[in-house]
């Protein structure tokens, strides 16, 4: 019984794999398998037995009964061998008949006149049945063996191939060349875009009528659908969906030349199979790219900041004798009332601004190499406040300012120098973006565990949607506005309040303006010594 079991197994898997297999004529692999068991393989058989009656009749009187009953068994192992069971089953009977006819007395006719011609009767029907069956067995087993060996091939090949592809289009060709060679079926890989929205197919595989809503629907839920499925199981073209380590990489549309085909449970686990290959493929494809454009970004921003600190470093000592000269200038020309006292002072505000920038730059370029360390200090943050408006008493000249500061609010433990660039590159911006006259505001308060810090302006506010954008490197608010500036004066506060473990934030004021707000995380500070303040 496990003989037989184990040959229908082996007999399903040759007939499923036959079908799935396929060719470009007009018939199946089965069919004309089929047709060689019903013709050739009987045919032989038939041709078989009678060609070993006649060539053994002449042995007769020659050789024992038992002799020539090996040599009728040797046909059936032959025909089992070459024509698979039923063949050698028709073998084995017809053996047994042509022996009973001619060569057991009385001859030409059927009769057992004793028992030792029952008993020889038997044992031969039963040892060319067993040997048929066992023959027959280990044929199919190989044509089992053949055709996983198949299977594999395919599934090698096609890995083999994807493994070398660097781009989506290869992998595309690779999969729909690689499916169609294997199975008698049509494909078509579909791929969605950067908004998850599955695109239709290339133009070679646009004849197969793909149904881009049945394909979402699909894409969306990870689910397959069409024959074989429980979705939308009569229609023409099967879907499968990509799923790969981390997401859903596409849809495979199968176009089966045979409806039926869909239904073979082999063909569903090389189908599987193949869409697993094409999705680790794709994924792979796709951080391949993510990879190579992160290497160009971060060679571009090393490049960057390479050349910004080169280029702060050059201007740091012309722009502080500019700025020496302006001041002497100005001072001699102020004793001597010169009509040129007033484009000096322009001359010398200019100059103001851009140490500003280089010092901007020169910072930036320090934080992004990882070459700032915090000099924290306990420091009042009034007077940080009020040092930042008195660097910056030019730009804010037409500006009223309002400092609010909660009686509250305890010392803080920072970097001076670098808390003190991000209150003047905010409010330096507040003064560059808002019209003459427009009031400027700071305010700090402790809220839990922190301590608030904001900025605020009235005037025309932030572009809508790109309050997160602003603090990038390089970026500013209107990119054709007329106010000075490269756009690094918010990437660098972020930069420092990020280095002190607090967040920063922009946002439109409900009553018109804008406001930035950053946070600092409150720590208790030391103890006093009483007696040293007494003797103090």
């Amino acid at each position: 019984m496990a003989c037989w079991n184990g040959w229908a197994s082996g007999r399903r898997f040759i007939d499923n794999f036959c079908r799935i297999s396929g060719n470009q004529g007009s018939q199946t692999i089965l069919e004309r398998i089929d047709f060689v068991n019903l013709v050739r393989g009987y045919g032989v058989a038939l041709l078989a037995c009678f060609s070993v009656a006649l060539a053994t009749a002449p042995l007769l009187h020659y050789l024992d009964q038992a002799n020539l009953v090996m040599l009728f068994l040797l046909t059936v192992v032959g025909v089992a061998i070459q024509c698979g069971r039923g063949p050698a089953v028709m073998a084995a009977v017809l053996n047994v008949t042509v022996f009973n006819f001619f060569f057991v007395k009385p001859h030409f006719a059927f009769a057992l006149h004793d028992l030792q011609s029952v008993l020889t009767f038997m044992v031969m029907l039963s040892v060319g049945l067993i040997v048929g069956q066992l023959t027959a067995r280990l044929r199919y087993q190989a044509q089992v063996a053949h055709a996983r060996e198949e299977r594999a091939r395919c599934l090698y090949e096609m890995s083999r191939e994807l493994s070398g592809a660097l781009a989506v289009e290869q992998v595309i060709d690779i999969s729909e060349r690689g499916i169609e060679t294997s199975l008698p079926v049509k494909v078509g890989l579909l791929l969605p875009d950067d908004h998850s929205l599955i695109q239709p197919p290339s133009l070679q595989t646009d004849s197969l009528n793909v149904d881009l809503d049945i394909a979402q629907w699909c894409f969306d839920r990870t689910t397959p659908a069409g024959p074989g499925t429980d979705t939308l199981p009569a229609g023409p073209l099967l879907y499968l969906p990509l799923k790969a380590p981390l997401r859903t990489r596409g849809v495979l549309a199968v176009a089966p030349k045979e409806q039926e085909l869909l239904l073979i449970p082999e063909q569903r686990r090389l189908l599987d199979t193949f869409t697993v290959l094409i999705a680790i493929a794709l994924e792979r494809v796709h951080f391949a790219l993510v990879a190579g454009d992160t290497l160009v970004k971060i060679e571009a921003e090393r490049q960057r900041n390479s050349l910004l600190a080169a280029l702060s470093h050059d201007l740091r000592t012309p722009i502080t004798a500019l700025m020496g000269l302006a001041e002497t200038l100005a001072l001699d020309l102020t004793t001597e009332q010169s009509p040129h006292h007033a484009p000096l002072d322009a001359i010398r505000q200019q100059t103001v601004r851009i140490a500003l920038l280089t010092e901007n730059l020169l910072e930036m370029a320090r934080l992004q190499t990882g070459e700032v360390r915090l000099r924290k200090d306990w420091q009042s943050l009034e007077e940080l406040m009020g040092s930042a408006a008195r660097m910056l008493e030019q730009p804010l000249r037409d500006h009223p300012l309002r400092l609010t500061l909660d009686p509250d609010v305890p010392l803080i433990n920072c970097d001076p120098v670098l808390i003190e660039r991000v209150l003047v590159n905010l409010l330096e911006n507040a003064a560059k973006y808002t019209p003459p006259g427009t009031v400027i505001g700071v305010t700090a308060r402790v809220e839990a565990d922190q301590i608030n810090v904001e900025v605020w302006d009235e005037g025309p506010g932030l572009p809508p949607g790109r309050e997160l954008t602003l603090f990038d490197k390089f970026t500013r608010g209107h990119a054709e506005s007329a106010a000075p500036g490269v756009g690094l004066g918010l990437a660098i506060c972020r930069a420092i309040i990020d280095a002190h473990g607090g967040q920063i934030q922009a946002e439109n004021r409900a009553m018109g303006g804008a406001r930035f707000t950053f946070t600092l995380p409150l720590e208790t500070p030391p103890a006093l010594d009483n007696e040293e303040f007494l003797d103090a």
